[in-house]
């Protein structure tokens, strides 16, 4: 585990390192923060700044905070703690494997995994704050530990939204109890609640507008493979926000929502015989696949609970994501990778890279999600 942990440390302080400057969500960090420590508490009257929960935002007033009295670099400060998280993946994963190879390859396949280092490291995305709660949940959720569980999946909520999809899947995996189930749901969402109050409190509107707003973007998923597809065959780039993309983005939300649907009464049923683990993998899966709105850090959902559960798929999801992203950022992000205006590529051959890339990890997700459904019905048949 050493080793994985300085090789991760490494590969990350060099990609932190490369990518030293405000662009693209840096950049957004930086006027978060300004408008915080200049202007108001509130992240929220920020307009199109900040759609996260609330517990992000100190990471980025701190950041800029440090950066004024010490002169270091914000883009390096408000990195440190995605790079922590990261490490926290890597030491996670070799326990959750043991002391055998299982855990070693886990740990290995994080440390060195593309859509790692390319969110966190050079675009600065904070994902894996909150997927390192979530592992963190699973396993005091294995361990007996089911308040300890749920106040972590409540760390994870309140860093980015999404693990609030997670929260009956491991109340019903916690407790036998319906009380119990309830006490689960209620300590994994009410602090995230008591946390947002003194920001509805102050200004409700704002709140609603830029937390609730947020739909996604059309970089990856579904809907982001046919904005690329219809720019190769010569319509022009959409612009991808979700307002661009009404009738598909809706269709997706609706997808994903059956889909979830399913995959909660099917655990719950005991027609999936999912562990917890699996349960995540699955919905992050479904969300990956069927959604179809979805920015590059979305990417990374997946990696730390695929490598709980290892594929031969998960090296093929591992380039297609690598290229994608590449791509991607060369093309659509300016600066992430280089500095704005220098790119790597031609921009007919960074945008083939992006739509394939999106393209092959969405394929990689719907087989991935089939083959755990496969394996989850056989589970409960036999």
């Amino acid at each position: 585990m050493k080793a994985a942990l300085v090789a991760a440390l490494v590969l990350r302080l060099l990609a932190v390192a490369a990518s030293d400057r405000l662009a693209a969500d840096v950049l957004r960090y930086r006027k978060v923060a300004d408008h915080v420590l200049d202007v108001s508490w509130n992240p929220y009257q920020a307009p199109r700044l900040y759609p996260y929960p609330p517990a992000w935002v100190w990471a980025e007033a701190g950041g800029a905070w440090l950066a004024r009295r010490t002169g270091l670099s914000f883009a390096v400060l408000v990195k440190l703690p995605v790079l922590a998280a990261d490490l926290g993946i890597v030491a996670l994963l070799a326990r959750a494997g043991g002391s055998g190879p299982l855990g070693a390859m886990a740990a290995w396949g994080y440390a060195v995994h593309p859509a790692s280092l390319l969110v966190g490291g050079f675009h600065g995305q904070f994902d894996a704050l909150a997927l390192v709660l979530v592992l963190l949940s699973l396993r005091w959720l294995d361990r007996g530990r089911p308040d300890a569980s749920a106040l972590g999946l409540a760390g994870g909520i309140a860093v980015k939204s999404f693990p609030v999809l997670l929260v009956p899947l491991f109340a019903w995996a916690a407790h036998r109890d319906p009380r119990a189930r309830l006490r689960y749901a209620l300590l994994a969402t009410v602090p995230v609640a008591l946390a947002l109050l003194p920001y509805a409190i102050h200004d409700l509107p704002a709140l609603r507008r830029e937390l609730l707003g947020y739909r996604g973007v059309a970089d990856f998923g579904w809907i982001g493979a046919v904005r690329g597809l219809r720019w190769l065959a010569g319509f022009g780039l959409a612009r991808g926000e979700a307002q661009h993309w009404p009738l598909l983005v809706a269709a997706g939300r609706w997808l994903f929502l059956a889909a979830y649907a399913t995959i909660v009464v099917g655990v719950v049923s005991r027609r999936l015989r999912w562990t917890a683990a699996e349960a995540t993998l699955g919905v992050f899966l479904a969300f990956l696949g069927l959604y179809g709105a979805l920015s590059a850090q979305y990417l990374v959902w997946i990696v730390p609970f695929a490598l709980l559960r290892p594929s031969r798929a998960d090296a093929w999801y591992a380039l297609a994501a690598a290229v994608g992203l590449l791509g991607f950022y060369d093309l659509l992000a300016p600066g992430v990778l280089t500095a704005a205006g220098d790119p790597l590529l031609p921009r007919g051959v960074a945008g083939a890279l992006w739509v394939t890339g999106a393209s092959a990890a969405l394929a990689a997700c719907w087989l991935r999600l089939g083959s755990l459904v496969l394996g989850g019905r056989s589970s409960a048949e036999g």
